[in-house]
């Protein structure tokens, strides 16, 4: 099982954004906003590496790969605990990360599973 811990910082600004009545983009908007483009949906992805995460909002999460694609992971549910996550991982343990895995977040005193529905290769430009 790979995990990565969620930067404070993005996770003080969703807040302060939260609490302030700023308006949060939807996620096609944030990743547009980031610089990407929806590529195409994969079975899996491959000898993934989790170097970084962003929650984009209860059901879909940015992945960094550490390669020059990144992904989009949709998750089959809304996924609430995503909100308080201390950290985050994939339940693979093998080198690839397959929809019959799940997400696992863990947050003080509390672990959640949520369900995989697909993934979308993401690539700048």
């Amino acid at each position: 099982m790979r995990s990565i811990r969620f930067a404070q910082v993005v996770s003080s600004c969703l807040a302060l954004a939260a609490c302030s009545g700023a308006e949060v983009r939807p996620w096609p908007q944030q990743i547009a906003r980031m610089g990407y483009q929806m590529g195409p949906a994969v079975d899996a992805v491959p000898h993934y590496s989790v170097e970084g995460a962003m929650t984009l909002d209860n059901r879909h999460v940015l992945i960094n790969n550490g390669t020059s694609t990144d992904y989009l992971i949709t998750l089959a549910n809304d996924c609430e605990a995503l909100h308080a996550a201390e950290s985050i991982a994939f339940s693979s343990t093998s080198g690839d990360l397959a929809l019959s895995d799940e997400l696992l977040v863990h947050q003080v005193g509390a672990n959640y599973k949520c369900p995989l529905e697909a993934f979308n290769a993401l690539r700048r430009g």
